[in-house]
């Protein structure tokens, strides 16, 4: 055993200094961009991951070297030479998709768990194939049906927090809204039931999987990336064929995203085997195999479960921090703002390519800081402050990535948006936020600055319900497509459609101003001068 360790230390080392010493050429490649390397091997990743790690999170590491290098420098984090960048010119470069500059770039335990053929993992025409096909499930018009489970299961949650003190930063975000969030991803995939003993399996394989990501890349018995890789996302895996095998067997038919694209691709081949004489043609490129389908669909399962609870998180606790901001509930995007969920985009250089006067070379690992562009003083006036009212007017292009931005965006963003705003709506109807909360102070941040651990409580009132859905999609402020209903149903309103005539420009005070909804309103479909929204047939 004990040999078997020291041969697994041996690799390990000569493994990292392998890599080491291929960043430290590359980095010699591009020595007219300023950085440092750090210590050899670990480069800067404790001080990285030290910085990920405190209350101001990795704003402080980006700042402090941004102040002594500029707003493009290299550094060795994780086992690679990056490259950081920030600011609305380096997101166009590297989030637009344009002439090829850049591709996705993962780090390897992310490739290795969600597997080849993940929306994640792919680039070129297989991603624009698998973001079409995934797309069309996850879209305004189609999360309609799922609107009663999200709706009922927020409610359910909501009551566990009947007549206590709820400490959002601590149980809410490790416990409730953990499972709320897992609970809806699932159920809107493959129509896992909230309750019960396949879903506490499946639980317990999802946070198994979860932790490898973080995890050294070893694929070692009794290593998190083992456990996770080898095991529980077997088990997970196993599972999914199981209920694809159902499926395709006609044995089992749910309205979930995982029967849409099954349903979607069979009538696409008896179409294409009707058009080409039984062929099948050209439409068998577009269906996915089972592979394809585990693969996107713990995809999904871990983007759709981890940014939601994470932002749905940061917007209670700001909410708990700003009560003057639930009489306007225009705070989601402001919320994505300040948290910054996702701090930076990776991508890796596909061709050479310069910013700033600085040479990218082919290859390179380039991370644009999201989180200092989210903070930038040029675009958003005292950025530290939470302050919904500052995406009243139209924005500058990149300055705000909550969501991503081009070919690459996030698909899910509907979904979230449509979680959030129901989990808030209740939550602001059946509590209160104590007036003392903002005395509990939690920890210090960045240069003396506190934040506080907010808290709500209270009864809840069972009566305070939603009138329809219109209602839960215009509590919250958003600048996407606005959603309309006629007969409880929601429709997609294109640009056109939601401009006045004669407004002209697309702003997000035209597009997003909240509605004042009453009953004589809907039932009369009277609507305010200002923002009546147009029906679509």
């Amino acid at each position: 055993m004990a040999v078997f360790g020291a041969a697994v230390l041996v690799a390990l080392a000569v493994t990292c200094g392998l890599i080491w010493s291929r960043s430290r050429r590359l980095s010699k490649e591009m020595r007219d961009i300023p950085g440092t390397m750090g210590w050899p091997v670990v480069g800067e990743t404790f001080s990285f991951i030290s910085g990920f790690s405190s209350p101001a999170g990795i704003l402080s590491f980006m700042r402090d070297r941004q102040k002594r290098f500029g707003k493009v420098f290299k550094t060795y984090v994780l086992g690679r030479m990056t490259v950081f960048m920030t600011g609305r010119e380096a997101a166009k470069i590297l989030l637009s998709g344009k002439d090829g500059v850049v591709s996705l770039n993962l780090f390897y335990t992310g490739k290795q768990v969600l597997g080849p053929t993940s929306l994640l993992t792919t680039n070129g025409d297989e991603h624009k194939k698998l973001r079409r096909l995934i797309g069309e499930p996850l879209s305004i018009d189609a999360l309609k049906k799922h609107f009663d489970f999200i709706n009922d299961l927020a409610v359910q949650t909501l009551d566990t927090w009947l007549d206590r003190r709820v400490l959002v930063l601590e149980e809410a975000s490790s416990v409730i809204i953990n499972l709320f969030t897992l609970k809806v991803i699932a159920n809107m995939l493959i129509s896992l039931e909230p309750e019960g003993e396949e879903q506490e399996k499946f639980r317990a394989n999802f946070k198994i999987i979860s932790s490898s990501f973080a995890s050294l890349p070893l694929k070692i018995p009794g290593t998190a990336f083992h456990r996770g890789l080898k095991k529980a996302r077997n088990r997970m895996y196993a599972m999914l064929d199981s209920v694809i095998a159902r499926r395709r067997d006609g044995g089992e038919v749910r309205n979930d995203f995982l029967q849409t694209l099954l349903r979607k691709h069979a009538k696409d081949g008896a179409a294409a085997d009707e058009d080409d004489g039984g062929g099948g043609g050209d439409r068998d490129a577009d269906k996915l195999t089972d592979a394809q389908l585990k693969d996107n669909i713990l995809t999904l399962l871990v983007a759709g479960h981890d940014t939601t609870t994470a932002g749905l998180t940061w917007l209670i606790k700001f909410l708990g921090e700003n009560p003057e901001a639930l009489q306007k509930l225009r705070v989601m995007n402001e919320t994505l703002r300040r948290a910054t969920i996702l701090p930076w985009f990776s991508r890796k250089a596909a061709q050479d390519f310069s910013i700033d006067g600085y040479e990218i070379k082919k290859g390179t690992s380039v991370n644009l800081d999201v989180v200092s562009i989210h903070h930038d003083p040029s675009v958003f006036a005292d950025p530290y402050k939470f302050d919904p009212n500052r995406f009243d007017g139209t924005l500058k292009p990149y300055s705000f990535l909550g969501f991503g931005s081009g070919p690459r965006m996030c698909p899910g963003m509907s979904l979230a948006r449509l979680e959030i705003c129901v989990f808030i709506h209740h939550l602001v109807c059946r509590y209160s936020t104590p007036a003392g909360s903002q005395e509990i102070k939690q920890q210090e941040l960045l240069r003396g600055k506190v934040t506080r651990n907010s808290y709500f409580s209270g009864k809840c009132d069972k009566e305070q319900q939603p009138r329809s859905i219109a209602q839960i999609f215009r509590s919250l402020k958003h600048d996407h497509s606005r959603a309309v209903t006629r007969n409880g149903t929601i429709q997609e309103a294109t640009q056109q459609q939601q401009l006045r005539k004669g407004q002209g420009q697309w702003n997000n005070n035209q597009v997003a101003k909240p509605i004042r909804v009453t009953k004589k309103h809907y039932a009369r479909q009277q609507w305010p001068s200002h923002a009546k929204p147009h029906m679509i047939d």
